[in-house]
């Protein structure tokens, strides 16, 4: 039921409950209306995708129908709330102050008779009376795959899991892997392929990456599936013919930004000692903007830089508009030993809570929720990741892997004809995040869905419990949320 309002930005979808009622009925606070946002449509890169494929809440009709009882609520301006249900399909809605009186007359059975009813069954704001709940998980439409482009790499990062060497891919290798992940999209039904070239720093061999995406690209054409590409970068080497392939070909670039100036290079410095920061800047600045190549940018966040979260808010999102994504340090063999990098919840939450606060003073209209907090994702789902469902990873030398920090421990050797069995049965156990103790009652539980599944097992030697970081999240998602309700009042005109 949703109706697409234009805007000079970007898509915001105005629920009525009728497709019958005006834009213009939707500008009055007086109405009822719901306002919301499909997040699918938003793909922010990072290093682990989140589980795709939002589930459903089939309504019957004729039923009557009872106010959730455990959403999220949240005052706005103007009389407007957020209104958040565990089982909205697509993100958080924005109730105006008449259709916040009536979900409120819904704290007893009623029937579906205003039109703005519908738009809060649609949000799962309302369920049918006397009958729980109940998502119907979806087939995901990607199969996503990790190619380990190289272990070499100009930088020194502490916090990376790949032992560096100077071993890459060879060309025969990579023809046979992405082979091995268009066979499996077919079996299995997917309708489209996503290649992440990544390392290490998979630019330093930029002609292999062209020489697999032109195959990748017949293989698509010839299977009937669409292909999406992304390159994994540190956005030191990037040079301009190199960006000027990608804008051509349309494959798009994610660079990793760890801080602002001396923040950034303390955690990503060059081989030499020294930093990284001016060179990634002069990249993004000099090469990749002036040719319309907007990278998708992530921080890790330790507890080293949690301070400068706010900074990077402000000069990759705010200054830059560009899709920016925060996610926490996981720690792994190679950086155990760095105590320093360890998440600590009150530093870690202080900086994250300053970096909405830079948001908030410039509210961008582009959707950005989905990178504002880890792997959370507006859109309802489940699974944290799509390890054993919808994920592949390839090392340099071949090999199958579950996860891109399982490199050093492949499922199999070979890669057959269809690579989702031996992901879906190796030793990472991706639950759901309904059979996960201490998340099956939380609000927002299809947000997060438990958080990372390896860290989770590092820090409690369990797959099935809640994630270490869990207060983190609870902590941090209502504020988060508000962003997205403030985003929307915004793009709608009703807050500058």
């Amino acid at each position: 039921m949703g109706r697409a309002m234009a805007t000079d930005i970007e898509p915001v979808f105005v629920l009525t409950g009728s497709l019958n009622e005006s834009e213009e009925d939707c500008r009055h606070p007086d109405k009822a209306f719901v306002l919301t946002f499909n997040y699918a449509q938003v793909d922010v890169n990072n290093d682990c995708r989140g589980s795709e494929g939002a589930f459903n809440l089939e309504l019957p009709e004729g039923s009557a129908f009872l106010q959730i009882h455990d959403a999220h609520i949240a005052e706005l301006p103007l009389g407007f709330r957020l209104a958040f249900s565990p089982f909205a399909p697509a993100g958080p809605s924005v109730l105006s102050p008449a259709a916040w009186e009536r979900w409120q007359s819904f704290a007893s059975p009623q029937l579906l008779v205003e039109s703005v009813d519908f738009a809060l069954a649609e949000q799962a704001l309302i369920h049918p009376y006397g009958a729980v709940p109940k998502p119907t998980t979806t087939q995901p439409e990607t199969l996503t795959a990790w190619l380990h482009i190289t272990n070499a790499c100009n930088l020194d990062c502490p916090y990376c899991y790949v032992r560096k060497s100077s071993a890459r891919m060879n060309e025969t290798t990579g023809r046979q892997a992405i082979e091995s992940v268009f066979w499996s999209a077919q079996k299995n039904g997917f309708r489209r392929v996503k290649l992440k070239y990544a390392g290490g720093e998979a630019t330093l061999h930029f002609s292999l990456v062209r020489r697999l995406h032109a195959h990748a690209c017949k293989l698509a054409a010839e299977m009937g599936l669409g292909l999406n590409e992304v390159v994994l970068s540190n956005g030191v080497h990037i040079r301009p013919e190199d960006a000027d392939w990608l804008v051509a070909e349309g494959i798009k670039l994610m660079i990793s930004v760890d801080g602002v100036s001396e923040l950034h290079d303390q955690l990503r410095f060059q081989k030499n000692g020294e930093g990284s920061f001016d060179r990634v800047a002069h990249t993004m600045d000099q090469v990749l903007l002036p040719r319309g190549l907007r990278p998708d940018v992530t921080m890790t966040v330790t507890r080293l830089n949690a301070s400068g979260v706010a900074d990077v808010a402000r000069w990759a999102l705010i200054e830059r508009g560009l899709p920016t994504s925060f996610n926490l340090y996981r720690q792994n063999i190679l950086s155990a030993s760095r105590t320093d990098l360890a998440l600590e919840e009150t530093s870690i939450i202080d900086g994250m809570l300053a970096a909405y606060a830079v948001i908030e003073a410039q509210l961008p209209l582009q959707p950005f929720f989905n990178g504002l907090l880890d792997r959370v994702q507006a859109e309802a789902h489940s699974h944290t990741c799509g390890v054993g469902q919808s994920y592949v990873v390839i090392t340099h030398t071949g090999k199958l892997a579950q996860c891109q920090m399982h490199l050093d421990s492949p499922v199999s050797s070979v890669l057959p004809d269809d690579l989702l069995p031996l992901v879906a049965d190796g030793p990472l156990r991706n639950m759901s995040v309904d059979d996960k103790y201490g998340c099956r009652d939380c609000e927002f539980r299809y947000r997060c869905s438990g958080g990372c599944p390896l860290e989770t097992f590092r820090a409690t030697g369990r797959w099935d419990v809640q994630s270490p970081n869990c207060h983190i999240y609870k902590t941090l998602l209502p504020a988060a949320l508000r962003l997205e309700g403030l985003r929307l009042l915004k793009a709608h005109g009703y807050v500058s």
